[in-house]
C-alpha cells in the first residue's frame, strides 16, 4: 500500500467510499420500498376483498353465474367459501384454505411452493348463510418488477462510480502535475547545485500553485543568502589579506632592514595598527556570525537613553575629526528597555559614520526625540551624501559609498548592517534619506518598552 501513488490512493479511497455509500443507500431504499410495497399490497388486497363482500348479498345461484374475471383483478385472486370450506364462487389457484381457520379480518403472509403470498379473509352475510371471502396476492409478482429496477439501478450506479473514479484519476493526475514539476526541480537542484532554477508554475490560485510560488520565493531567498555568504567570505578574506600582508612585510623589514630602534618602532607601530584592524574585523565578523545564527544575546534592561547617547557623543567628539563639529539636542531622563551594549554600538556606528563621510569643516547633529510610545534618534551630517541608487545597498555587508576611505580609516563596511540588525532586535527600524553632495540623515526609531 505504501508503494502506491497518492493519486491512486485518493481515487481508491473515494471509490470505496462511493461504493459503500451507494450500496448502503440502495439497501436502505430497497428495504423501505419493499415495506411500502407490502403495505400497498395489503391495502389493495383488503380493498378488493371488502368490495367483494359488498356484493355478497345476492343469491348464491346468481353469484355462481358471475364471470371468473370478476374474482381476479390486479393480481388478486378472490374466492368465496361456505362454513365447510367449500368454494362456492371465484377461483384460488392453489389449495391452502384447509390449513387455515376462517376468521373475520384475518390476514397473514404464507409461503406456498417456495413463493410468498399474503391473504385476507372477510366474513360477509349473504341472503342464505354467512360466507367467507378469501383474497390472495403473490408477493413475488409484486416485488419482481422492483427487483428488476433495483438491479438496473445497481448496474447504473456501479458504471457511474467507475466512470467517476476514472475521471477523478485523470483530474488528479492533471492536478498533481505541478507537484511532479516541484519534485523534478528539487531533484535537479540537488543534483546540479544550481540554485538559479525555479519551478515556474505560472498563474494559479489553488494550494499547489501557492506551494510552487512559496518554493520559488524560498529558492530566491536561499540563492540570495548563498550569494551573500559567498560575497561575505570573499570580502572578509580580502579584508584580512591586506593587514596580514602588511604585518608580514613590516616584520621582514624590522628583521632585515631596520638599523635603528626608531625604525623598528615604526614597523612595530604599523604592525600594531594592522593587528588592531584585524582584531576589530574579527570581532565584527564574530558578532555578525552570531546575528546570522540568532545566538547573539540580547539583555534588555531599563536604560537612560539620554545619558547613554550623551556619553557616546562626548567620546566621538574626542576621537573624531577635529574639523567636524558635533551638535547635540538630547533631552534628559528618557528611558527605554534596551540592551545597553547593543544600543551603544548602534549609536557609535551611526555617529562615526557621520564623521567618516563628513566634509571638511562640516558638522554632525545628533537629536533625541520622545514620542508617545516610541523614541526617535536622528543623526544628520552635511557630508558627501549618497546616490539614490546606492541607498538600498548601504545596508549590505562590506559595502562602502566611498571606497577610497576603506583603507585609511579602518572602516570595513559592516557598521550599517549591524545597525539595521540591532534596530530590528529592539522592535525598531532605521531609515535614511540623502542627497548627493549635501549630506545624509539616519533616523532610528524603537518602542519604549518591549
Amino acid at each position: 500500500m505504501n508503494k502506491l501513488s497518492i493519486k491512486f490512493k485518493i481515487v481508491l479511497w473515494y471509490t470505496i467510499v462511493m461504493i459503500v455509500v451507494a450500496v448502503g443507500t440502495l439497501y436502505v431504499t430497497s428495504s423501505i420500498s419493499q415495506d411500502i410495497l407490502i403495505r400497498d399490497s395489503y391495502g389493495r388486497l383488503i380493498g378488493s376483498v371488502n368490495d367483494m363482500a359488498k356484493v355478497m348479498t345476492m343469491p348464491r345461484d346468481n353469484m355462481k353465474k358471475m364471470p371468473g374475471s370478476h374474482f381476479f383483478d390486479k393480481g388478486i385472486h378472490t374466492g368465496v367459501y361456505d362454513e365447510n370450506h367449500n368454494l362456492i364462487g371465484g377461483y384460488i389457484p392453489f389449495d391452502f384454505v384447509d390449513e387455515i381457520a376462517l376468521e373475520d379480518e384475518k390476514r397473514e403472509e404464507v409461503k406456498i411452493n417456495g413463493e410468498n403470498y399474503i391473504y385476507y379473509i372477510k366474513k360477509a352475510d349473504s341472503p342464505s348463510e354467512p360466507v367467507w371471502i378469501l383474497g390472495v396476492i403473490s408477493v413475488a409478482n409484486e416485488t419482481r418488477m422492483f427487483d428488476s429496477v433495483f438491479k438496473t439501478n445497481m448496474i447504473i450506479i456501479l458504471v457511474l462510480i467507475l466512470a467517476a473514479s476514472i475521471g477523478g484519476y485523470f483530474i488528479l493526475k492533471k492536478a498533481f502535475k505541478p507537484v511532479d514539476k516541484i519534485s523534478k526541480t528539487a531533484k535537479a537542484i540537488s543534483e546540479s547545485s544550481d540554485l538559479s532554477r525555479r519551478i515556474g508554475l505560472g498563474n494559479g490560485n489553488d494550494e499547489i500553485y501557492r506551494l510552487g510560488e512559496t518554493f520559488d520565493e524560498m529558492l530566491d531567498k536561499i540563492e540570495s543568502t548563498m550569494e551573500a555568504e559567498k560575497q561575505f567570505t570573499s570580502d572578509a578574506s580580502h579584508e584580512l589579506r591586506t593587514p596580514v600582508a602588511v604585518i608580514n612585510s613590516e616584520c621582514e623589514y624590522a628583521m632585515d632592514c631596520a638599523k635603528t630602534v626608531d625604525e623598528a618602532k615604526e614597523s612595530i607601530q604599523a604592525i600594531k595598527r594592522q593587528s588592531d584592524k584585524m582584531s576589530k574585523l574579527i570581532s565584527e565578523l564574530l558578532t555578525i556570525s552570531r546575528m546570522d545564527r540568532n545566538t547573539q544575546q540580547i539583555n534588555l534592561e531599563q536604560v537612560d537613553l539620554s545619558e547613554l547617547l550623551s556619553m557616546v557623543c562626548d567620546e566621538q567628539k574626542e576621537i573624531g575629526r577635529e574639523d567636524i563639529k558635533l551638535e547635540t539636542d538630547i533631552p534628559k531622563d528618557i528611558f527605554v528597555n534596551a540592551d545597553r551594549f547593543m544600543i551603544t554600538r548602534l549609536f557609535i556606528n551611526l555617529i562615526s559614520n557621520g564623521y567618516r563621510y563628513g566634509k571638511e569643516n562640516g558638522k554632525v547633529k545628533v537629536s533625541l526625540l520622545e514620542k508617545e510610545n516610541y523614541i526617535e534618534v536622528q543623526v544628520e551630517d552635511d557630508g558627501i551624501g549618497i546616490k539614490k541608487e546606492d541607498l538600498s545597498k548601504i545596508w549590505e555587508r562590506f559595502y562602502q559609498v566611498d571606497t577610497a576611505r576603506r583603507n585609511d580609516d579602518g572602516s570595513m563596511g559592516l557598521g550599517l548592517s549591524m545597525v539595521k540588525w540591532i534596530a530590528q532586535c529592539h522592535g525598531g527600524k532605521v531609515e535614511v534619506s540623502s542627497e548627493l553632495g549635501k549630506g545624509s540623515t539616519f533616523v532610528f526609531t524603537m518602542p519604549k518598552g518591549l
